[in-house]
């Protein structure tokens, strides 16, 4: 300011807050102050000011003469004039009745209350029940119901540690099981005429720790391991378990993926992957996300439309949209199996082989194409005549997928007409009696349990045959022209009246793979619900809740018809060796080292392992009216890089593999203040780093869990599902488990024990996956000098108490420090 400027003057707000907001009128004649207490204070240096210099005076309305009316006692109200209006009134009401919108209806009042209520001058009283003014009350699923439905894991845990008794608290846990929503009602109706509670649509809900914390040992407590439903496209769910109680297809699909296959989107190497998941599974749920992503990302599939709508549309036919995906599924299998691949011996050796194509020997029918005169004009007639074409049955295959044909409401009716208890089914029984003294057979049902198919020249003969029957004699002959058929599995459509559609899966289990206590060898897949059930709801179409989509049937000759013998039992280690990459350059100063062949990873070697992952979409949460936020989906996340450093040995410590993954479909968050990962990473014409598909990434951590190593990390297990990769327990060292004590819900991160045990400063400037592998394997050894020394629970106790001192931040002062052994000091 100059030397004739005015003496500074200060002047004080008296805000109870602190400021938000200032600004000053363009006259400069005025200034205004906000603060969070939602005042505003206004200063100015004179009496007469401006706010804007430039404004124009404020126009007034028309003035409008109103009549002067005299009102007495006795003047009729019409007399009174109606005010100027634009919209029709409410009183003028229209000639013909009308609908008009109006607000929410009141909620529901239970029964129970209104009886209890006490009325005192025709005014009800009674306590409120949770009702909210003006609010409608917020429409959930019965999910927490604590004695009908399941509680998240972290609930029971808690309930747990409050309890006196936890082996009460776990039992009382059983019970609950036990006596869940998915009892069985077959006993009080045979037919199956109401639907039972285990075939509704089940979802998965989501607390603050995520879908990690949603408990799935509720909806199954079998040996077989189901599939979840919160991916896109996760009605492929039920043929997906068809097709993996298929033995032969899944020794296929899974000695498939022992070798290298050179296709990146390949639907077999995917089927293999999950079959072998569902392999290791155990009861435990898995996902087919890697399967589903795959079908999403392939042109051919969109151009069938083969996907379900984004939006529940109560109307769409989930039967036709299994069928035709079941239709291509086959017939692109049938390609990748057929197409010539020197890299792959299994593929190389049904080359040899009349049938080169593994999935045609398995579901393909044998047919002789014949056109009389191949021409239109005819030499031997000496005349046009139009082409004849003709299909000659010579093999039959050793499965049958039969479209069962009910996209339309007249075809369900045909089925629930024809089904088990008809008037022309009862009549055959007195058709097909046995001779002997034996018990008669069953009578045949619209869906037969058990059939033949016999080729006698051009014409093919089908017959059902009765269980307890004997079999004809003309059904006793060579596989190849004639097989007997039993029911493998079925496809169905539920429907309820007050959920969308979805599909299940009715199963019959192999009887090498089927549990000793199972009642029957009949199981229900519903997603990742999975029980035992009766064979008669198999066969029973009576009510109106199912429709049949696809019916499955096996040779029972199967394992002698089809001969799997020459599979590959070794798996291909050569990827573990082989620096492979898509990018157009090589890496610069890589920060690994390829294995060399004195470092095969054999059952039990350690390596440490950390990923990074970006999103492909953002989760969708929703704000409720009470403040509470309520995750609605999680957010989709797919791998970016993955690392794996040598846990032991004289290179303990050295990278292995640092793969960077190529990304097709368009990234929503690369997520790059927590992954590190920039588009330029994962880009094959700018990257910089040893670029991967992510098959060729995947397939190296199967491996590795295939050869029994055992993996070192910090939150592997979520990490493991994100990747969709079930690795059992025993292999998993995981260092967000080992410095946690039960009690506490908090669990530490891993930047803030690096700090506190080790002294060491990481993820200051973004994640790096090798840095956090090294520091959890370094985590891990340390945890084993403490244990050696008994020193252990001090420590970690001694990080609970820095940790909530310092609330939990990176580095707290040098006095908060604990003074256990071994720990460093800054």
């Amino acid at each position: 300011m100059g030397s004739y400027a005015p003496p500074a003057q200060f002047f004080q707000i008296q805000s109870t807050s602190y400021i938000t907001s200032m600004d000053i009128s363009s006259s400069a004649h005025t200034l205004a102050f906000g603060d969070a207490a939602s005042f505003v204070y206004q200063f100015t240096d004179r009496d007469v000011y401006d706010v804007n210099p430039y404004s124009m005076g404020l126009s007034t309305a028309d003035v409008v003469e109103v009549p002067e009316v005299h009102m007495t006692e006795e003047s009729p109200l019409s007399s009174v004039g109606l005010p100027y209006y634009t919209e029709p009134l409410l009183s003028n009401w229209p000639l013909y009745p009308s609908v008009f919108d109006a607000s929410c209806p009141p909620p529901h009042i239970d029964d129970e209350l209104l009886k209890n209520m006490k009325t005192v001058d025709f005014v009800g009283y009674a306590p409120n029940p949770g009702l909210r003014r003006n609010q409608a009350p917020r429409k959930k699923k019965p999910l927490h119901n604590r004695r009908n439905g399941p509680k998240f894991r972290s609930e029971q845990e808690r309930d747990m540690l409050l309890s006196n008794s936890i082996l009460d608290d776990q039992e009382q846990h059983r019970g609950e099981h036990r006596t869940s929503s998915v009892a069985d009602i077959s006993a009080t109706d045979p037919m199956a005429l109401n639907m039972p509670s285990y075939y509704r649509r089940v979802e998965i809900q989501y607390s603050k720790f995520g879908v990690e914390d949603f408990d799935f040992e509720y909806y199954n407590r079998t040996c077989y391991g189901g599939l979840e439903t919160h991916i896109r496209n996760s009605f492929c769910n039920s043929l997906l378990q068809v097709l993996y109680f298929t033995v032969p297809l899944r020794r296929v699909a899974t000695s498939h993926i022992k070798s290298l296959c050179s296709h990146p989107k390949c639907f077999l190497c995917e089927l293999g992957f999950l079959f072998r998941m569902l392999e290791a599974s155990h009861g435990q749920n898995c996902q087919a996300t890697n399967f589903c992503r795959t079908l999403t990302m392939s042109p051919k599939a969109a151009a069938l439309s083969l996907f379900e709508p984004d939006i529940p549309d109560p109307s769409f036919s989930y039967s036709s949209l299994i069928q035709s995906f079941a239709r291509f599924l086959l017939e692109e299998l049938h390609g990748e199996a057929f197409q010539p691949d020197d890299t792959n011996p299994v593929i190389s050796k049904l080359l040899d082989s009349p049938n080169p194509s593994t999935i045609q020997q398995l579901f393909g029918v044998q047919t002789l194409f014949t056109v009389e005169c191949a021409s239109s004009w005819c030499s031997t007639c000496r005349r046009y005549r139009p082409l004849t074409t003709k299909r000659t049955v010579l093999a039959l295959p050793n499965a049958l997928f039969i479209n069962a044909g009910t996209a339309y409401p007249e075809d369900e009716a045909l089925w629930r007409q024809n089904g088990p208890g008809s008037p022309r089914n009862n009549n055959s029984k007195q058709d097909n009696s046995n001779d002997g003294g034996s018990d008669p057979p069953r009578s045949n049902p619209w869906v037969p349990e058990r059939f033949g198919i016999h080729i006698n020249g051009s014409e093919v003969v089908i017959k059902p045959l009765l269980p307890g029957s004997d079999i004809p004699e003309e059904f006793q002959k060579t596989s190849k022209t004639c097989a007997i058929y039993e029911l493998a599995a079925s496809i169905v459509e539920v429907k309820a009246e007050d959920e969308d559609p979805h599909l299940v899966a009715q199963i019959k289990i192999p009887p090498d793979e089927l549990d000793s206590s199972s009642t029957s060898p009949w199981y229900l897949f519903n997603d990742f619900l999975v029980r035992n059930i009766r064979e008669e709801e198999t066969m029973s179409f009576k009510g109106k809740w199912k429709a049949p989509s696809i019916l499955q049937y096996k040779r029972v000759d199967s394992d002698e018809s089809l001969d799997l013998s020459g599979l590959p039992d070794q798996a291909d280690c050569s990827i573990l060796f082989n620096d492979t990459t898509v990018a157009n350059r090589p890496a610069v100063n890589p920060k690994y080292q390829i294995l060399t062949a004195d470092e095969m990873p054999k059952k039990g070697t350690l390596v440490a392992l950390d990923t990074e992952f970006v999103a492909l979409k953002r989760e969708v949460t929703e704000i409720r009216s009470d403040g509470t936020k309520s995750l609605i989906r999680p957010s989709t996340l797919v791998m970016a890089r993955l690392s794996v450093i040598r846990g032991e040995g004289p290179k303990e410590g050295v990278p292995f593999i640092d793969d960077y993954i190529e990304i097709t479909e368009e990234v929503e968050d690369y997520l790059t203040e927590f992954s590190g990962i920039t588009a330029l990473d994962i880009n094959p014409n700018t990257t910089t780093h040893t670029l991967v598909d992510h098959k060729m990434a995947y397939a190296k951590l199967r491996l590795l869990a295939d050869l029994g190593c055992v993996f070192i990390g910090h939150g592997l297990v979520k990490d493991f599902r994100t990747i969709n990769i079930l690795v059992p327990p025993e292999q998993i060292i995981d260092t967000v488990d080992i410095y946690h004590i039960r009690d506490r819900q908090r669990k530490i991160s891993l930047r803030f024990l690096a700090w506190h045990l080790l002294g060491q400063d990481i993820q200051s400037e973004g994640h790096d996956s090798i840095e956090d592998a090294e520091t959890a394997l370094v985590l891990f050894r340390k945890y084993q000098e403490y244990k050696k020394t008994g020193e252990f629970g001090k420590v970690i106790e001694g990080v609970y108490v820095a940790g909530m001192r310092s609330n939990w931040l990176k580095k707290p002062t040098r006095e908060l420090r604990p003074p256990f052994p071994g720990s460093p000091r800054p």
